[in-house]
């Protein structure tokens, strides 16, 4: 992504805050500094309090609050309400970003699961074959759990979506009855408890709950959908001796290096 392309991006996101800091500022400058000015004049003066008074004084402080020699205190006034619009403004960001998230997973959920798997593989949506077993070598690997969770892992850190395994790339269906054979309890709550396992285990407990199982009959072969919701904290994986970060972006999964996960988390407010 091009420099230009990466700051229009975070001037969209940003575009709530951007806003109420702008109107804070120019609520601070034009009104707050000079009704603070017309204040203190009668705080300082014994005239009394009338509205015909007070708009005279009103109008004569407000040409005055103006002026040049004026500027730092107009100025200080503007960065008050600047910072006054800052909480409204990532409050109603992160207001905006959840229903973003939500309408995303109600479009997902409203679909059958045929209608998901036609329409192949996107950004809310992905294929595993299985979970224990690979077809190439046409055994049970339990590296193949690894891929599994990093895709779960990349569904956390981003958006959310629907895991479906059982199913290949190309959306043929393969069903599940290799990966219960591999099983100590060689059916789906077999299947289920392995998944919360290995989530709870090598994800963290705290995030097993945005898992959600279902299980579905198609012809004779018998598939499982995750979904996924996102974390409310980064989720990080251990593969080998490295701790790495996974996001689901487009089609693809993929891993952050450390400068990318901390300009990302940086970035994202939800964490």
């Amino acid at each position: 992504m091009r420099l230009s392309e990466t700051i229009m991006l975070k001037l969209r996101n940003n575009k709530p805050v951007i806003v109420h800091i702008l109107i804070g500022m120019v609520s601070g400058y034009f009104l707050l500094h000079p009704l603070s000015m017309v204040i203190y004049w009668f705080e300082f003066n014994e005239s009394p309090v009338m509205f015909s008074k007070f708009l005279e004084i009103f109008l004569f402080r407000l040409s005055y609050a103006f002026n040049l020699e004026m500027f730092p205190m107009a100025a200080t006034f503007a960065a008050i309400g600047g910072l006054l619009g800052l909480g409204p403004g990532i409050f109603i960001r992160s207001i905006k970003i959840k229903q973003s998230r939500i309408r995303g997973s109600e479009k997902l959920l409203q679909k059958s699961i045929p209608s998901l798997i036609k329409e192949g593989e996107n950004q809310y949506v992905e294929f595993k074959r299985s979970l224990r077993y690979d077809y190439r070598q046409v055994k049970t690997d339990k590296n193949n759990e690894d891929n599994v969770l990093r895709s779960i892992a990349g569904f956390m850190n981003g958006e959310g979506g629907i895991l479906i395994i059982g199913i290949d790339n190309d959306g043929d269906v393969l069903g599940l009855h290799n990966d219960y054979w591999s099983l100590k309890r060689r059916n789906k709550e077999g299947f289920h408890q392995r998944i919360i396992w290995l989530v709870s285990s090598r994800l963290g407990k705290d995030v097993s709950t945005k898992i959600h199982a279902t299980f579905h009959l198609l012809g004779t072969n018998e598939i499982c959908s995750l979904y996924v919701e996102p974390a409310n904290r980064p989720v990080y994986i251990s593969v080998g001796k490295e701790t790495m970060f996974y996001l689901r972006s487009g089609v693809v999964t993929n891993s952050l290096t450390t400068s990318e996960t901390v300009e990302y988390l940086k970035n994202r407010n939800k964490f």
